[in-house]
C-alpha cells in the first residue's frame, strides 16, 4: 500500500547516509513507494511523537510522517507493527549507488 503522494524509489534524489538502531541505512524526507524498492532493499517510515520527530519505525506512517529509512536489512522483524527508534544518525548526502558500494552485504 502506498499513498498517492509516494515517490518511486528510482525517482528519489535526496538520500542521506544514515544509521537507525545500529543498522546502516539511507534516509529521505520523501514518502517512498515501497512497492518500487529493489528486491534486496527494505524500508520503514518514521513516525514522530510528542517532542520528537523520530520516535517510531512503522511500515506506513498514517500520522506524523517524518521520513523514510531504506536499508539492506529488515528494520522490523516479520509481523512487527512498529519499533522504537533508540538511536539514529543522519549524515552526508549520497546516491544509492555510492551507498550500495559500501553496504553491499545482505547481513
Amino acid at each position: 500500500m502506498a499513498y498517492e503522494s509516494s515517490i518511486p524509489f528510482a525517482d528519489i534524489r535526496d538520500f542521506r547516509e544514515a544509521e537507525i538502531n545500529g543498522i546502516s541505512a539511507l534516509f529521505t524526507m520523501c514518502r517512498l513507494d515501497s512497492e518500487t524498492l529493489p528486491a534486496d532493499f527494505h524500508s520503514c517510515e518514521v513516525m514522530g511523537g510528542r517532542g520528537s520527530d523520530f520516535q517510531w519505525l512503522v511500515p506506513l506512517a498514517l500520522a506524523n510522517f517524518t521520513g523514510t529509512f531504506v536499508s539492506r536489512q529488515p528494520l522490523l522483524r516479520e509481523g512487527q507493527a512498529y519499533a522504537e527508534i533508540r538511536r539514529y544518525g543522519i549524515y552526508d548526502a549520497t546516491t544509492v549507488d555510492e551507498w550500495s558500494e559500501n553496504n553491499n552485504d545482505n547481513s
